[in-house]
């Protein structure tokens, strides 16, 4: 009868204590997918905010107004390309919405263009009150900065090149916003000769109450010029590099 006994309180005993153990390994397991769990989540975690500093890149000049000139329009063509007979006025309106286009998605700025088509805003019998009307307009809209975009020419058909020109005895934010944008577009490798940034006494220029900046994307009088400004290969570098020059204007 003791024999019997024991075994029954060895039997008890064994499974006690195996009990114990396998909810000892339950409560384990629950622990360790736990911690997968949680590591699982951290791993999520950096996608989260990778997303979220690509959102960013899209509102890099939110709340910002930049308006883009197209040089001349309507009865002033401007100038005429030596080889293929470029017309400056439509092609400074392409360039300008190049610009606007790659402004907009890129950074979330607010654009204006001070024409639309290639009709200037007063007909064209008044070029001085036609300039005044353009940052007239500008100021309308509260613009932070004023970008003019022109072809130069010349009588030496051998000068060539890209300048940025800043107004004369303007603020240091002017030459500052000149010098963003020549660097930047050189940096886009337009193969083309630096003409870097020159002080100027253009209207748009003196009279805009705004850091204003004009540019002259070549010369429609050197053939070579003529030959790259019409490229969409050049058209893409200098919206790019002007785009990356106003970026840097900003953040510096």
């Amino acid at each position: 009868m003791k024999r019997v006994v024991a075994v029954l309180f060895v039997i008890v005993f064994v499974l006690i204590v195996g009990t114990v153990l396998l909810e000892g390994q339950a409560s384990d397991d629950r622990n360790a997918g736990n911690i997968s769990s949680n590591k699982n989540s951290n791993s999520i975690s950096p996608r989260k905010e990778s997303h979220n500093i690509e959102k960013k890149s899209d509102v890099l000049l939110e709340g910002k107004t930049i308006a883009i000139d197209p040089g001349h329009g309507g009865r002033d063509g401007g100038t005429t390309g030596l080889v293929h007979g470029t017309n400056e006025k439509e092609l400074n309106l392409k360039v300008a919405k190049n610009i606007r286009d790659e402004l907009q998605v890129k950074t979330g700025a607010k654009v204006i263009l001070t024409r639309e088509d290639n009709n200037s805003l007063l007909g064209g019998t008044n070029p001085k009150a036609e300039l005044q009307a353009r940052i007239d307009l500008a100021k309308g809209h509260d613009a932070d900065l004023f970008i003019s975009i022109h072809h130069d020419a010349f009588e030496d058909k051998t000068v060539h090149g890209i300048t940025t020109h800043y107004g004369k005895n303007k603020s240091m934010s002017d030459k500052k916003l000149a010098e963003c944008i020549q660097n930047a577009i050189f940096k886009q490798d337009v193969k083309t000769r630096d003409r870097g940034v020159k002080e100027s006494d253009y209207m748009v220029l003196r009279e805009s109450t705004v850091p204003a900046v004009l540019l002259e994307l070549g010369f429609t009088s050197n053939a070579d010029d003529e030959k790259r400004m019409n490229s969409a290969s050049f058209q893409d570098k200098s919206k790019k590099g002007i785009v990356e020059g106003i970026i840097e204007y900003f953040e510096s």
